[in-house]
């Protein structure tokens, strides 16, 4: 017992950061399951776990197991109420089919409760617990996340007239997140081969990334490292309000590692957190705790991508990735979600300011993804949102719609002048520069000098 406890202080970060190495799956001991364990479908409601589990009484606590066949191998998401979880206690999911873990959860006391999004006929529930714990939760349903259509953003925004393109930010942390953006980094010491954001596929956007560098960059157990967001709260903190400052993004996704397994979890939620998980310098935790003081605590900033986008682009693909949206769990309160809260943060109050961010997002990787496939599946993302920033960016002047002002759109628009036709909406959007309703000269030497200064 002992022993277990010391296991779970020095691998706690790391668990909740819903990254699980190989070598921890010792802790969740998926070699005890028994052969034969009950079932439970995915049709049944309000299961009291323990009532139904197969329960064995060891010298180190009890261990008790339920198993789900949801029926099907498509993404589903166990809905949990009533849950007590005590300290030292822990529940987890481990699928048989994929040698995957989810969890452990620990300390956990609240009426409703999301695990992670599994995938799988052959789940199987375990709750550990010391002789004196009482823990408990019902199972009360288990439901499919599959063909769930996102509301999205339809509205047009004018930005700043800029020479300028605009840029989208992409982050990542341990790996395959830090090797499969590698590409994108401006650092010749982080990206010898050069950069590759710039105006990408002729898509009329520039993507930077930024990302810690580990020794060995493809680390298991990867710890702080160093250089830009360090996993550490303090110094993630302090880079990204830095970088935001020196490239003012029209958007930004962030990226981090995930479960052990080929999942593209596209988070729906982050929150800003009382408690979070320590990282490995002190201070252990944010500081100031809870870190945005313009909302209320454990405020919901939720996400800005596109997800039905995303999601369609990525099933679509021949990628071997599964891709979903968490929609009712959290980010981790680690620093994945520190970090993906920064960016919803930064995206929300800057929309009325004049470099406005107009997305932000977190996608956690699976840590069974290949840094190619990774790399494929990141890039897939970011073109997808570039194609949806694109069509609800609207840049004054920018007639050809190339996302920089020159002397191309100078020409467009005095030929349009010249034909003498009646400008419909579209044309007022881009071709009304100062905004009175008429498409003339005057818009032409504001474009001129927007293009000058």
């Amino acid at each position: 017992m002992i022993k277990f406890i010391f296991l779970i202080n020095i691998f706690m970060s790391v668990i909740i950061s819903q990254v699980i190495p190989e070598h921890l799956t010792n802790i969740v001991k998926v070699d005890q399951i028994p052969e034969i364990v009950p079932i439970i479908y995915g049709n049944q409601k309000n299961i009291n776990f323990l009532k139904h589990a197969k329960s064995l009484n060891k010298s180190d606590g009890t261990y008790s197991y339920l198993k789900i066949d949801s029926f099907n191998n498509e993404n589903y998401q166990v809905k949990i109420n009533n849950i007590l979880i005590e300290e030292d206690s822990y529940l987890a999911f481990y699928d048989r089919n994929h040698d995957v873990v989810y969890g452990p959860y620990m300390s956990l006391n609240q009426e409703v409760f999301y695990p992670s999004i599994m995938n799988g006929n052959d789940i199987t529930i375990i709750l550990y617990q010391p002789n004196s714990s009482k823990s408990s939760f019902i199972i009360e349903s288990i439901n499919s996340v599959e063909n769930k259509k996102y509301l999205m953003n339809d509205l047009k925004y004018k930005v700043s007239n800029n020479r300028n393109r605009p840029v989208l930010m992409v982050t990542g942390y341990w790996p395959p997140t830090n090797e499969m953006l590698r590409h994108f980094s401006q650092k010749i010491e982080l990206n010898p081969n050069g950069w590759e954001g710039e105006n990408w596929r002729g898509l009329g956007f520039d993507v930077i990334s930024f990302f810690p560098e580990f020794d060995p960059p493809d680390c298991s157990n990867c710890g702080q490292g160093y250089g830009d967001f360090e996993v550490d709260y303090q110094d993630t903190s302090q880079d990204f309000w830095r970088i935001i400052d020196e490239i003012k993004p029209i958007g930004i996704i962030t990226f981090s590692r995930g479960f052990n397994n080929n999942s593209w979890e596209l988070e729906n939620n982050v929150y800003n957190w009382v408690s979070w998980y320590a990282d490995y310098t002190s201070p252990l935790y944010p500081t100031p705790t809870p870190p945005d003081d313009s909302v209320s605590d454990t405020h919901n900033r939720g996400t800005a991508l596109p997800l039905t986008l995303i999601e369609e682009a990525l099933d679509n693909s021949n990628l071997p990735v599964n891709c979903y949206v968490d929609q009712n769990g959290d980010a981790g309160r680690f620093l994945s979600e520190f970090m993906g809260y920064h960016g919803m943060w930064h995206h929300q109050s800057s929309l009325d300011s004049d470099n406005p961010c107009m997305l932000g997002g977190h996608i956690h990787v699976g840590g069974q993804l290949s840094t190619r496939i990774s790399k494929d599946a990141a890039e897939l993302t970011i073109e997808t949102v570039l194609g949806y920033l694109d069509s609800i960016l609207i840049i004054p002047g920018d007639i050809n719609d190339d996302e920089i002002l020159n002397i191309i759109d100078v020409i467009l628009l005095i030929d349009f002048i010249l034909e003498n036709t009646i400008p419909n909406n579209e044309w007022l959007l881009v071709g009304d520069i100062n905004e009175d309703n008429i498409i003339n000269i005057l818009d032409v030497i504001l474009i001129v000098d927007n293009i000058l200064d």
